[in-house]
């Protein structure tokens, strides 16, 4: 058996989302219009500051009064003691940075007449900067490699399919047999036919984290295009995201042994970004016919597998994470299976309606009035050794 590392490169095509599990209220952000710019609070030097200028109690009842609504802008621009001391908003504003009060500053680059809700906010390491956990990036990975031995073995999982067919409108029976199939597709069995996760396949392949080396974060607001529509749909979902052209660096092991990546076909790097180019194109197929009409330049960047190797990430659509599409004999029961799971988990959904594509929109994020697919990533790899075991 044999290890090798590629140093590789990550470069963010349209916006990436790998979300922390936190939301910031609009009592913890400042939305400047004017500077189209979204200045996040630290909570502890916010505090100072806000004591240091006898405000406290003012701010409480505020907030208090308009706990969801407070619009920490209009708050701070009618302050009378702040504005006699700094004068404009924009001089409060440098002096808040200066005093840290303000924890970080990002560009909004969504409609500035759209003013942000809640937004939910990026993985950040202990320093504060943005980056991938490399789970995040081997869960793409896996999903991807899994599509790609599926659809060239599909009868050896013509069972798994019936199983996962008949679960359909159950969420828990659905999983439940959808875990199933990632066991079988992703373990090989012992002397005894019992599958054990350290006999997976995947302990072939190493995934560290991606450390950010070019661009920055900014604040998009979610768009839907559904069918048979040119107009976007705005959903009061904001998101902080990696910028287009932000490059993040990690290191990829491969173990090309036939009990590791080599199962799978995958010797090297470059059949690993074949596989996951392929991928990206049965996404594109899937999302062709019926979305190519009305959205011919979302879908221009995945159309070509040189400009994406990846979709990646939170709001990258229910398809790029999922293997029933992949192991349906056709689209017909792959849209049926997740039409049946869209309305038992999204009651108000409207996904009973669902015959060309479910689910029935195009989840995308508007960059100066651009609409762009959530999560495209194109990766470029370096070798770097190889050790022998």
């Amino acid at each position: 058996m044999s290890m090798y590392y590629w140093k590789v490169s990550l470069v963010c095509q349209s916006p990436v989302f790998v979300g922390s599990g936190e939301k910031f209220k609009k009592s913890e952000y400042i939305y400047d219009k004017r500077a189209g710019k979204v200045h996040f609070l630290d909570e502890s030097g916010w505090i100072r500051f806000l004591g240091r200028h006898g405000i406290m109690d003012n701010f409480s009842n505020a907030l208090l009064a308009n706990p969801v609504h407070l619009n920490l802008f209009g708050y701070l621009s009618h302050q009378d003691r702040l504005g006699r001391e700094y004068g404009s908003i924009g001089n409060i504003i440098h002096a808040m940075k200066q005093e840290g009060a303000i924890l970080r500053t990002e560009p909004y680059l969504g409609n500035r007449d759209n003013v942000p809700g809640d937004i939910a906010g990026f993985v950040l390491d202990a320093m504060g900067n943005p980056y991938i956990p490399g789970s995040s990036l081997k869960g793409a990975f896996r999903t991807a490699i899994l599509a790609h031995h599926i659809l060239r073995n599909r009868g050896a999982y013509r069972q798994d399919w019936e199983n996962i067919k008949r679960a359909a409108g159950n969420q828990r029976r659905m999983g439940s047999a959808m875990d199933a199939l990632e066991r079988k597709a992703a373990i090989s069995p012992d002397k005894n036919g019992k599958t054990n996760m350290v006999n997976s396949y995947f302990r072939g392949l190493t995934v560290s984290d991606a450390k950010l080396i070019n661009g920055g974060l900014c604040v998009v607001p979610k768009t839907d295009l559904g069918l048979h529509t040119s107009r976007t749909h705005e959903v009061s979902l904001f998101r902080e995201t990696l910028q287009g052209d932000s490059t993040l660096e990690f290191t990829l092991g491969i173990d090309d042994d036939k009990s590791a990546m080599g199962h799978f076909g995958i010797h090297d790097f470059h059949d690993f970004t074949d596989i996951l180019k392929e991928f990206v194109n049965f996404q594109y197929e899937i999302l062709k016919k019926p979305f190519e009409p009305y959205a011919q330049e979302e879908l221009h960047d995945i159309k070509n597998a040189k400009n994406a190797d990846l979709v990646l990430g939170g709001g990258a659509g229910y398809i790029s994470k999922t293997l029933v599409y992949a192991l349906a004999p056709n689209k017909e029961d792959a849209v049926y299976v997740v039409r049946k799971l869209m309305e038992n988990i999204f009651k108000r959904g409207h996904h009973e309606g669902d015959k060309e594509i479910s689910p029935h929109a195009l989840k995308l994020a508007e960059v100066d009035g651009v609409n762009y697919l959530m999560g495209l990533c194109y990766l470029e790899g370096e070798e770097a050794l190889c050790l022998d075991r």
